[in-house]
């Protein structure tokens, strides 16, 4: 985002993107107000708020341990470092579309040392595609939703069988659950259910559920344990990190209940623009609470027209604009937070419709 898109937003009065932004000072006043702010600050991630997170999350997810990072590229570094050197093999199977394999500038191999086995193309891989594999596998990553591809989310069937097929083999499986709660939402599961398949989970708290940034790992005893001495490798012992733990407790108070609501309006939406002619929504039908449009048109041309919607109607839009997989197409998220109570759906369907009119 540039300082041009930044400005136009600032002058928004209302957002179809995620959560509605907050000034810092009103997000540490609000902080301050909450009971685990009374608590002594951590040391290293020991005490207080921290102490209070890990338990939390421990006991909703029904996992024995868990570990808060700053980072889930860390914690997801850490957590497959230790499936590997368990299973003597460098090789972990992820998507050719996930965050680990595209957002990361391969720190999984670069950084950890892993070798990574690229499965799937648009959809969520499958129980025979692991049975091709023909090499040792160290451990199986599952992104839950598979964002670059539109959120996705595979069959609950599906998921169950990868976890059969993974314990049968003795293979760890591990969920790449930055957006998990937003899943077992869409699934219509309670989250330990959903965690139940996984050996280790990481989950986000910068996300759906609107923190300052972190992120949990779990697992049980011996590996979260394992993990500890990557972690320190990896940089992550960070002095003090309270306010991180303090925003991601606010976050599951005010967000994990709505979770529901937001995959609904998510729906609702995409069913309003699917008869724009031209425009590609992706999924039709969302998995979860955001989806994508594609759209003929220059992603500099879109950012351009997004900021002069903006100024003209005080209405912020996208976040971002990129290339779609598409020849001359652009791509476009819609992810659905608490800022969409502040819109009906036919006015951010109509918002949209005059937005993409002028290239459809």
């Amino acid at each position: 985002m540039t300082e041009a898109d930044r400005a136009a937003k600032a002058a928004c009065t209302r957002f179809v993107p995620m959560h509605l932004p907050e000034t810092p000072a009103a997000t540490l006043r609000r902080l301050a107000e909450i009971d685990a702010a009374q608590a002594p600050a951590d040391s290293y991630g020991d005490s207080g708020a921290v102490t209070r997170l890990e338990r939390r999350c421990a006991d909703l997810l029904e996992k024995p341990a868990a570990r808060f990072f700053i980072k889930g590229m860390m914690a997801q570094a850490c957590a497959l470092t230790v499936h590997a050197e368990a299973r003597r093999t460098r090789n972990i199977v992820i998507h050719a579309k996930s965050h680990i394999a595209l957002d990361e500038a391969d720190s999984i191999e670069h950084v950890a040392g892993l070798t990574t086995i690229r499965l799937g193309s648009s959809d969520p891989f499958t129980v025979a595609d692991l049975k091709a594999v023909t090499e040792a596998i160290g451990a199986v990553v599952v992104e839950l939703p598979l964002r670059r591809s539109g959120f996705l989310l595979p069959p609950l069937d599906d998921l169950h069988a990868i976890s059969a097929w993974c314990r049968g083999q003795g293979v760890p499986l591990h969920f790449d659950g930055a957006r998990l709660w937003e899943a077992a939402a869409a699934y219509g599961v309670p989250l330990a259910d959903l965690a139940a398949l996984a050996d280790s989970v990481y989950v986000s708290f910068y996300k759906g559920l609107g923190g300052l940034g972190g992120a949990m790992l779990l697992g049980d005893p011996a590996f979260m344990a394992a993990t500890q001495v990557w972690k320190h490798r990896h940089s992550g012992n960070v002095f003090t990190v309270y306010p991180y733990a303090l925003s991601a407790l606010d976050g599951m108070d005010r967000y994990l209940p709505r979770m529901g609501d937001f995959v609904a309006r998510a729906k609702a939406l995409a069913e309003a623009l699917a008869d724009i002619p031209g425009l590609i929504v992706n999924p039709a039908t969302p998995h979860a609470h955001a989806f994508q449009l594609i759209a003929r048109g220059d992603p500099a041309d879109f950012a351009e027209r997004n900021r002069q919607f903006a100024h003209e109607h005080g209405v912020w839009l996208f976040n971002a604009f990129s290339p779609a997989p598409l020849h001359g197409h652009t791509l476009m998220e819609i992810n659905i937070g608490d800022a969409s109570d502040h819109w009906r759906i036919d006015e951010a369907s109509e918002w949209l419709r005059t937005f993409l009119r002028a290239d459809l």
